[in-house]
């Protein structure tokens, strides 16, 4: 196990270098002709150490989304007993469009906090944690841990957010409707070096926190009869525990876009490699498994000269992988 483990962070290790040297590829020539001129190689050379800057930025941004992303989606699978789930399914991203959509419309394009990127990501972090945790404590406590209700309820929410989304763009005008678009079309490449700072301490605190209680979750895992017959008080520690959820799923929305197959996908290639119940090396190894395909994806995709986003290219291979994991699950 520890071997593996070895592989897949040496296979972590060589995917951010190719994301941080792939540009290099794609600008092979014109690197070329401006070191060779001496008048103006230095200033060329002070350009590329700013967008090499810039591109750190983003590897940092893609490795605490995909660690982010990997644990919630183990730790939501595992209060769920259900593999082939994932907490994006509480309507996260229509919740984000909503509230794009309603400060462009409402407010206009003049607004300063569709505006200021800090402000608007503090806005759509604190919304989408607050519809999760009145979603927690409106149905958890009535009906005793029913997360599949409230995984029904948040379906239900994520189509009435959409629809509201649909209604008002097709009011707004084409200018606000293009900003509308810039707000929304999150992606690797537009990601803000203010917002990933912010993220980081946060998404430290949430990948501790369930590092810290692995124990803890293995115990969970058995089934809350079991759990609590162990000495766990399932009830509170559901809670907390969808409250971290929540929390990681918003940053990882709010930072780069859905990046809600990616969570199945690392998760459970992770269980079919490990074989183990431990969420220690779970949460390790998905972790990886996750950083290796979200990076690895985005230089493939710059590669191909952005004809596609990394978050389209994982909801297609996340979908048809979660399609057979379906069917694997039926003849089972």
């Amino acid at each position: 196990m520890r071997k593996k483990l070895i592989i897949w962070s040496i296979l972590a290790v060589i995917s951010v270098l190719l994301y941080l040297v792939v540009w290099m590829v794609s600008l092979k020539d014109t690197i070329q002709q401006n070191l060779s001129d001496p008048a103006r190689a230095e200033l060329f050379i002070e350009v590329i150490l700013k967008i090499f800057e810039r591109r750190t930025f983003q590897v940092i941004a893609l490795v605490l989304s995909s660690v982010l992303i990997a644990s919630s989606t183990l730790v939501f699978q595992t209060l769920t007993s259900n593999r082939i789930i994932t907490p994006s399914l509480l309507g996260f991203d229509s919740i984000y469009v909503m509230l794009q959509t309603t400060l462009i419309y409402f407010l206009n394009q003049v607004s300063f906090i569709a505006l200021n990127p800090v402000l608007n990501f503090i806005l759509s972090v604190s919304l989408m944690c607050g519809v999760t945790i009145f979603l927690y404590k409106a149905v958890l406590r009535k009906h005793r841990n029913n997360i599949l209700l409230l995984l029904l309820i948040g379906m239900v929410i994520s189509t009435l957010a959409s629809n509201y989304s649909q209604f008002l763009q097709i009011l707004l005008d084409p200018t606000q409707f293009q900003m509308l678009q810039s707000l929304t079309t999150v992606s690797v490449v537009n990601i803000e070096q203010r917002l990933t700072l912010i993220s980081i301490p946060v998404g430290i605190v949430v990948v501790a926190y369930f590092m810290y209680h692995r124990r803890m979750l293995d115990v969970m895992s058995l089934g809350e009869d079991k759990a609590v017959n162990l000495g766990v008080d399932y009830n509170r520690k559901t809670y907390l525990n969808l409250i971290m959820i929540s929390l990681a799923i918003s940053l990882v929305t709010a930072l780069v876009g859905p990046l809600a197959f990616l969570g199945i996908i690392a998760v459970n290639i992770a269980k079919e490699i490990y074989k183990t119940y431990h969420h220690g090396v779970l949460i390790i190894g998905s972790s990886l498994i996750a950083i290796v395909a979200l990076i690895f994806g985005q230089s493939i995709v710059e590669l191909l000269g952005f004809k596609t986003t990394v978050t389209t290219f994982m909801s297609i291979v996340g979908g048809i992988y979660m399609i057979y994991l379906v069917i694997m699950e039926h003849k089972v």
